[in-house]
């Protein structure tokens, strides 16, 4: 094997922030602070056992509606902590009962109906109803609550094209009973369509400890700093942007997690695999090389590949500032794909149209083209001033892809300027117009419209999208039940995605895992969905 960059997904492929090498920081283990009554596997008393967890980079917040990244580290780590309704299958092949045991739509398609899980609590031992769910949505949909990513609930009646709602007695979310929660929508949607493009953003929070707290005052309060949840795990300590160390709950309503402590460590991405091959940490999110793969298996570590090519880098574009479709039109043509394919992921990948994975069910056919005579055609029709200067903001980790693209561009007469940042830093800037392109990655699932947001022009952190009708598409695909017409509709989606190039979709490449020996009953890609079975992890020591 030759020496190019090979994704990993031991817990992710591309992510939304995969893209970043985090600041580095030692593999230790678990440190000696109390963990929770012990856990018996087997005869075989495992309160003492640690699982190590790298990241390469730290989550933004302990509180599930404070970070407006939405990045896989953030996602991860409050998976642990806090409840979502339902879990989603890698690749989002399926979805599975989590804080509801089950749920079904109505006939209309214009409300679903969940039947919530009697035995999940709070770690403070008081049950979880469907009153915390209705307060949580009441919360978050507050106009004086701020997030950034609040506009992810503008599905439920009541509310704006930003998610909130001034009249909460319109809100379309309700308690029948004590362990019933009905969610009503603008527009009709499948319950199981709501689970994959949704859930992953709807944290249970306790009504009974924050609900004295008037909504502009949550997120700002001290009990983040030992928040209270209803995940698999417990809070115990935080070095922030270091080290993060989880006690399993004995009484979570799935099944207690078979090991004691779970601890996150950032550590430079760079450390990742030397790390866990040396046995200093037991799983980890970040990215490999093909050596490094290699020199796994001559270990006798299990290489494993996913089914479908989920992971997905993505070349950001400030529509904001670059305005002229024709321009960005350009820059897609003037992107050797094939070769970023082969220098990032070892030819292990697809060349992508659109942000519908090649050869799945809602491809429709469209392909793209390596053409740099008419990209300069495009620029020369746009009136592209060749002396200007584009900034491109990428993580360390996208170096080697940059300087391709920066090459690609050059030859076509669009000169860029690379800026190495954190992730948080490029994402800021893409937003505030300090940078105008940015390279990321995230992971896609086979259902049209995993990746909304990044076209919405009420929630385009990324992108500055201005225009309205990706939105409008979006709507009317998730709002159709009739599966032909929904498919006319995701083809119309697709080719206006191609017209107006938004954003660039670089490629969809398959991702490969080292499986940990230490770390049992693990699937390494289901946290591409941001969610992981912890509760059925066990540890063999």
């Amino acid at each position: 094997m030759n020496r190019k960059s090979f994704v990993s997904a031991l817990t992710l492929a591309l992510t939304a922030s995969t893209a970043l090498a985090g600041c580095s920081s030692s593999g230790s283990s678990a440190s000696t602070a109390s963990t929770t009554a012990a856990s018996t596997v087997a005869g075989t008393d495992t309160s003492t056992a640690v699982i190590n967890y790298g990241m390469s980079t730290a989550w933004d917040s302990l509180n599930p509606y404070g970070s407006a990244s939405g990045s896989i580290y953030q996602q991860l780590v409050c998976d642990a902590l806090y409840d979502r309704l339902a879990f989603v299958d890698e690749a989002g092949t399926g979805v599975e009962p989590r804080g509801a045991k089950s749920w079904e739509s109505s006939e209309d398609g214009m409300s679903a109906t969940f039947y919530l899980d009697e035995n999940a609590t709070w770690h403070d031992g008081e049950p979880v109803t469907a009153n915390d769910w209705v307060w949580t949505f009441q919360t978050v949909c507050d106009p004086s609550f701020e997030w950034g990513m609040k506009s992810e609930f503008k599905f439920l009646a009541g509310t704006d094209d930003t998610g909130n709602c001034s009249d909460m007695s319109t809100l379309g979310v309700s308690a029948p009973d004590d362990y019933t929660l009905v969610l009503t929508f603008k527009n009709a949607m499948p319950v199981e369509d709501w689970i994959l493009l949704h859930n992953k953003y709807v944290y249970v929070l306790p009504q009974h400890l924050l609900g004295d707290l008037d909504p502009s005052e949550i997120n700002s309060s001290d009990f983040w700093e030992n928040p209270i949840g209803s995940g698999p795990c417990t809070f115990v300590s935080e070095l922030t942007g270091s080290q993060l160390e989880l006690a399993t709950y004995q009484d979570y309503h799935l099944g207690a997690p078979q090991f004691g402590k779970l601890v996150f460590t950032v550590i430079a991405n760079s450390n990742l695999v030397n790390s866990f091959m040396s046995g200093e940490i037991d799983a980890y999110s970040g990215s490999t090389t093909v050596d490094e793969l290699a020199a796994a298996e001559t270990q006798g570590y299990t290489i494993t590949k996913s089914a479908l090519p989920t992971g997905v880098a993505v070349f950001l574009i400030n529509n904001r500032k670059i305005t002229d479709k024709r321009i960005r039109q350009a820059m897609s043509y003037a992107m050797d794909k094939e070769l970023l394919i082969e220098q990032a992921v070892n030819g292990e990948g697809v060349a992508s149209a659109t942000c519908i994975i090649p050869g799945s069910d809602w491809d429709n056919g469209l392909t793209w083209e390596h053409d740099p005579e008419k990209a300069k055609a495009l620029l020369e029709e746009a009136g592209w001033d060749s002396s200007q200067t584009l900034t491109l903001a990428i993580t360390s980790a996208r170096a080697s892809a940059a300087a391709i693209i920066q090459q690609n561009f050059a030859d076509v007469g669009i000169n860029i300027e690379i800026e190495t940042v954190d992730f948080a830093t490029m994402t800021a800037g893409l937003e505030d117009d300090t940078y105008d392109l940015g390279i990321c990655g995230t992971s896609a699932m086979n259902y049209p419209l995993w990746m909304q947001g990044y076209y919405d022009y009420r929630n385009a952190t990324y992108c500055n999208i201005q225009d309205t009708y990706y939105a409008e598409l979006q709507e009317q695909i998730s709002s159709e039940m009739d599966e032909t017409n929904k498919k006319a509709l995701v083809d119309e989606y697709q080719n206006y995605l191609y017209d107006q190039m938004p954003l660039i979709i670089m490629y969809h490449s398959y991702s490969s895992a080292i499986e940990p020996k230490r770390l049992q009953n693990y699937n390494p890609f289901e946290a591409s969905m941001n969610n992981q079975k912890i509760w059925e992890w066990t540890v063999s020591e």
